[in-house]
């Protein structure tokens, strides 16, 4: 259920006054930026802005509110933004960056990348792109492009820290700044400037129309207020003394024991809200706790705003709102901001289960969580009190979007950072990973998996070892995201190698632990067993009332049988197919033995009946 909610505010503070003509007619990157900057009145004037301190209005698709960001050059900053029902406060204090999210929970940045990211930046800060014999910076001519009416030179800046490419179009007539990109390896900020105002002999864009591809989020900002070189608190880029705390265990204690189903390799458990209670999914892949959408209308919550959200398949439409107080057994939450997302269609369309929601980060960072998968059973504990003394492997985890990233081998080739991800079924290398590495070229089976966002189309192996944690598990079946182009979403990362996710976890007991961004693991009652797997390939679903064939994979039982996508299962060995208690007890049939017989009746195209014969075999 790996997904991220991603709200990022483009600030490209540019300084951009008009210049006296020039044709398109220089070849030497350097030469425009120079003459960029001569025309801001020179590079040693621009150098005396040393703070800046901006405020402006926020629009975010249909989410209306103001932004402030203050800068201390080279290496601070704070930036806030309140759009209503939701808010995040982000700094730096020059010794580390740090991030508060919508229900006040603080992040301080360890992620390699993101810690790459910001050296390039402090650099860039400091103008060592100008320098023609920087070890660190690439400067090149791309040529010239239009945007808009104007014609503009491409200038592509590169560096040897980090793999962020940044694109500025300088107009060729009066070198201002027309639009900047910032391209990442999964993100790209697309922003075009307009409003140019002096401000102490400098122009600064007062507006900027931005976009976040692939979701298509767009932003626009308007500065309202600029002042640059003024006092500014040192204390303001330092990250809050005071962490979020909206929880309290009922029993007085520090700690509680929570009961979970493990169902489908994924956890479930109950959450009270409003006097209800349903059944919700724990996922560390969730960057931020979700509501099912029809659920939030039937407990009467306003949603507010719709943006895209990166679903595991595709984008996603999110909406929020405000969930009031709510319950966990043994624990109980104030109110708190939580996105809305259509989630029940998704579990009840392929397991026939009635789930209302993901408690995500916003509820797992609150604690250091125990999972004990042999014994389905889950143990939160206050940070503050808990006291590891066990012989479990520490491994340093750093959140990168608020999720785990951990170290795994597979085959002792396939190592790097994994993301560590309580609502993944299964191991899952990464779509860019999987095509540099040819994984498709393995002998597997297809198959079709969903998430937030949709389908994703998958192919599964057999591979020798994983090592995890200290600990080598065999024979471990991984799936690779994508062995076509469409691939779309988190398994689309290039930053990680891919998910680790339940079919490895359920050998062990886990600990995660936010505060200190860490994973402690230890052997699970489970270690090294061999759990059944599907020996037919073939998928049912119940997309409305009828169960019917989801997707057939080539080369399996299902195919041999002459199963074909759309067919409805009427019976099984003669047997009504509503009387097998459900598609999680169908799904079991189709795990026993090798050699197990079952004949079905479907209907095809709503009128030919047909009788099939499925024998199961193991398939990897």
């Amino acid at each position: 259920m790996t997904g991220r909610i991603l709200i990022a505010v483009v600030l490209v503070c540019a300084l951009l006054p008009a210049a006296r003509a020039a044709g398109a007619d220089a070849t030497d990157p350097y030469e425009v930026l120079a003459r960029h900057y001569e025309a801001l009145g020179g590079l040693d004037r621009v150098k005396t802005m040393e703070t800046l301190h901006l405020e402006g209005t926020l629009s975010v698709a249909g989410l209306e509110g103001t932004v402030q960001h203050w800068e201390a050059r080279p290496d601070r900053s704070r930036t806030e933004v309140d759009l209503v029902v939701l808010t995040q406060i982000a700094g730096d204090n020059g010794d580390v960056a740090w991030e508060v999210d919508m229900n006040g929970k603080l992040q301080i940045e360890q992620d390699e990348n993101a810690l790459a990211r910001r050296e390039a930046e402090v650099r860039l800060q400091l103008f060592e792109h100008m320098d023609q014999e920087s070890g660190f910076f690439t400067i090149t001519l791309e040529g010239t492009e239009q945007v808009g009416d104007a014609d503009c030179y491409v200038i592509r800046v590169t560096n040897s820290i980090e793999p962020t490419e940044l694109r500025w179009y300088i107009d060729t007539s009066d070198f201002m700044m027309r639009k900047a990109i910032t391209a990442r390896p999964d993100v790209q900020e697309h922003a075009l400037l307009s409003d140019f105002r002096n401000v102490d002999g400098v122009l600064h864009s007062f507006r900027q129309d931005s976009e976040i591809l692939p979701i298509g989020q767009k932003h626009v900002m308007v500065t309202t207020y600029l002042e640059t070189n003024v006092d500014i608190d040192p204390t303001l880029f330092d990250p809050p003394a005071d962490d979020a705390r909206d929880y309290a265990f009922t029993n007085g204690g520090s700690s509680v024991d929570v009961p979970f189903q493990f169902i489908e390799r994924h956890i479930f458990l109950p959450v009270v809200v409003d006097c209800r209670e349903s059944l919700w999914v724990l996922d560390s892949g969730a960057s931020a706790s979700v509501i099912d959408r029809g659920y939030a209308k039937s407990l009467g919550l306003e949603l507010s705003g719709e943006m895209k959200g990166q679903g595991a398949g595709n984008t996603v439409d999110v909406a929020f709102a405000t969930l009031p107080p709510f319950g966990v057994r043994g624990i109980e939450f104030e109110e708190q901001q939580i996105a809305v997302i259509e989630l029940a269609d998704l579990f009840s369309s392929t397991s026939d289960l009635d789930v209302r929601g993901i408690l995500g980060y916003d509820f797992l960072s609150r604690f250091v969580t125990r999972v004990d998968y042999a014994n389905e059973m889950l143990t939160f504990y206050e940070p503050s009190e808990f006291n590891y003394e066990g012989d479990g492997t520490v491994l340093d985890a750093p959140l990168s979007g608020n999720l785990f990233g951990v170290e795994a081998t597979v085959d002792g080739i396939h190592g790097g950072q994994w993301m560590l991800d309580l609502g993944a079924g299964g191991m899952m290398f990464h779509a860019p990973y999987a095509k540099e590495h040819d994984l498709a070229s393995r002998e597997g089976i297809y198959g079709v998996g969903f998430g937030a966002g949709g389908r994703i189309m998958h192919h599964r192996s057999r591979y020798e070892t994983v090592e995890f944690g200290g600990h080598t598990i065999e024979k471990p079946r991984i799936s690779m995201a994508g062995y076509d182009e469409r691939t779309e979403g988190a398994f689309a990362g290039h930053e990680k190698t891919g998910n680790l996710g339940n079919t490895l976890f359920r050998h062990f007991v886990l600990h995660l632990d936010y505060e200190n961004q860490q994973v402690i693991v230890e052997k699970g009652d489970d270690f090294g067993t061999e759990f059944p797997w599907d020996k037919s390939g073939l998928q049912l679903w119940r997309p409305d009332e009828a169960c019917e064939v989801l997707y057939v994979s080539p080369g399996t039982p299902a195919e041999d049988a002459g199963f074909q996508e759309g067919d409805s299962i009427l019976t099984i060995n003669g047997i009504a197919v509503d009387h097998f208690g459900g598609l999680l007890s169908l799904r079991a049939m189709l795990c026993e033995e090798p050699g197990t017989e079952y004949f079905f009746e479907v209907e095809r195209d709503g009128k030919k009946r047909k009788e099939l014969r499925l024998v199961l075999r193991d398939l990897l």
